[in-house]
């Protein structure tokens, strides 16, 4: 049996990582379960801290590689092996060896969805064998209902991250597990989906869930967080196309059902400086001398302006847009008159704008709220759906009464297929930038848009498949070789 899933008296299979890179194990002889998860105020205890160690990992090292390899925003540095990963071009394998000096961008994100997962699953195994939070279980649906949210939206990204993973919980045993137990994105998805229905339907009970569990300004009721699952299922179903051809066959139906329930306003996580609730990536890619706006979105805000920057030092620095077509360009972003990024590392990186409008998150230390999922992307799923559906009416009316318009200034979208599809681009490209981990990685890639042999998502990361004795080299993703848009981009540009 592989040390990697061990099977236990209390939880069944399931991972349980720490705050390093590596697994840990959780064996018979360890008391954890016993003294943990004994009483309901520890039970409750532990489930108060699974969306902040969800928040942290999700908004760390992968947001960072998501927002440049989908051209959204750019800079040459080698944090997090961005510049490795998607700063080159041509793109190149993501390196997915052990000794790799970034191999935590992987494996560290794939450990805390499991720490999530494993945590939330003992919670679930703690409510199963009776024990009851509050007097006489008041708070027990609260608590479950929160702990399959977790696991819902733990799987989900694991789902549009990687190209597979393992299902496990507090029921779903792996014996002498092995590679071949992994499951594929689409199959965890699905699994993510189920946890989430739980927490929708439980989430019908009144309670509220304790403001410091998901750094909100206020505690959120039932509701609120059935409709935060809501659109977190519509996220999941919407981004996990790999290409055009996966996109067609959406269940646009499935995804209509969760969006019409989803959130009615922005759902904001107050960063508290680096304390539970961090985002790390928007604090790198916010520095004043740090990611330029990529020019594929300055030419989307200004058309006017070049998609990409030439390829040597006689290119003419751009001058700032004086009547952009979308009013963002002045509200949301900067303009710079020079570059400080090394000629060396590519002139592609260069750009004359930078996006000023989440400043805050890369102040010493980063306070203020941010939001996780917008009323906008929600939207976007809303007139996704009526799009491929033939509503192109009710798309377009969606689409003109929401931020291109309020706050972009753009004409009113017409009524046509190519036209609303790219009116959906531009809001998420645009209006969604650090509010979502990947959301514009997701668009270009169901699109077909990123650039050619860009990873379409990641391997299993190398510490996983070295504790499973799997034979060097390990496999991955990404480079000149294998275009095949499945695994690896061939788009058009």
């Amino acid at each position: 049996m592989k040390n990697i899933i061990v099977k236990t008296l209390l939880t069944g299979f399931v991972f349980l990582t720490s705050c390093t890179q590596d697994f840990e194990v959780l064996n018979e002889n360890q008391p954890d379960f016993s003294k943990v998860y004994a009483t309901g105020s520890d039970v409750k205890n532990v489930a108060a801290g699974l969306f902040s160690t969800f928040y942290l990992a999700n908004n760390y090292t992968t947001a960072s590689l998501f927002a440049v390899s989908a051209d959204n925003l750019s800079l040459p540095f080698v944090w997090f092996g961005m510049f490795d990963f998607a700063g080159q071009e041509p793109r190149v394998p993501w390196n997915n060896t052990p000794g790799y000096t970034y191999e935590s961008s992987t494996s560290y994100p794939f450990n805390q969805m499991y720490k999530v997962i494993n945590t939330a699953s003992l919670v679930i195994k703690a409510l199963d064998n009776g024990v009851e939070i509050g007097k006489d279980g008041v708070d027990n649906n609260l608590v479950r209902a929160f702990a399959r949210f977790n696991m819902g939206i733990a799987y989900g990204q694991l789902a549009l991250t990687f190209d597979k993973a393992f299902i496990v919980d507090e029921k779903i045993n792996l014996e002498d597990a092995s590679l071949a137990d992994a499951k594929t994105y689409s199959e965890v998805a699905a699994q993510a989906i189920l946890y989430l229905d739980e927490a929708i339907s439980l989430s019908g009970d009144s309670f509220s869930i304790p403001a410091d569990w998901m750094g909100t300004a206020g505690d959120i009721s039932s509701s609120e967080l059935k409709q935060y699952a809501n659109s977190w299922a519509a996220r999941i179903l919407s981004n996990l196309p790999r290409n055009s051809n996966q996109l067609a066959a959406v269940n646009w139906q499935d995804v209509k059902k969760y969006a019409d329930a989803g959130v009615t306003s922005d759902f904001n996580v107050v960063n508290d400086g680096f304390k539970r609730f961090p985002h790390y990536a928007g604090y790198y890619l916010t520095l004043s001398n740090s990611a330029r706006l990529d020019m594929y979105v300055v030419n989307k805000l200004d058309p006017t302006m070049p998609s990409k920057w030439g390829v040597d030092a006689n290119f003419p620095h751009p001058p700032a847009s004086t009547n952009p077509l979308d009013k963002r360009l002045e509200t949301d972003c900067e303009y710079k008159a020079d570059n400080n990024f090394a000629a060396e590392r590519g002139y592609y990186h260069w750009s004359n704008y930078r996006f000023k409008r989440r400043d805050f998150l890369s102040a010493w230390p980063p306070t203020g709220p941010l939001p996780e999922l917008t009323l906008a992307e929600n939207d976007m799923y809303k007139a996704e759906v009526a799009a491929y559906t033939g509503d192109l009416l009710g798309a377009a009316a969606i689409i003109n009464a929401g931020t291109r318009t309020t706050r972009g200034q753009l004409p009113s979208v017409a009524a046509n297929l190519e036209d609303i599809k790219e009116a959906i681009h531009h809001e998420r490209i645009i209006e969604m930038i650090l509010t979502g981990c990947g959301l514009q990685f997701f668009e270009m890639r169901k699109r077909n848009l990123l650039q050619k042999g860009t990873p379409l998502h990641f391997p299993l990361p190398a510490k996983i498949l070295e504790t499973f004795g799997e034979s060097k080299p390990f496999y991955t993703f990404g480079g000149p070789d294998g275009q095949d848009g499945i695994n690896n981009s061939n788009g058009p540009r």
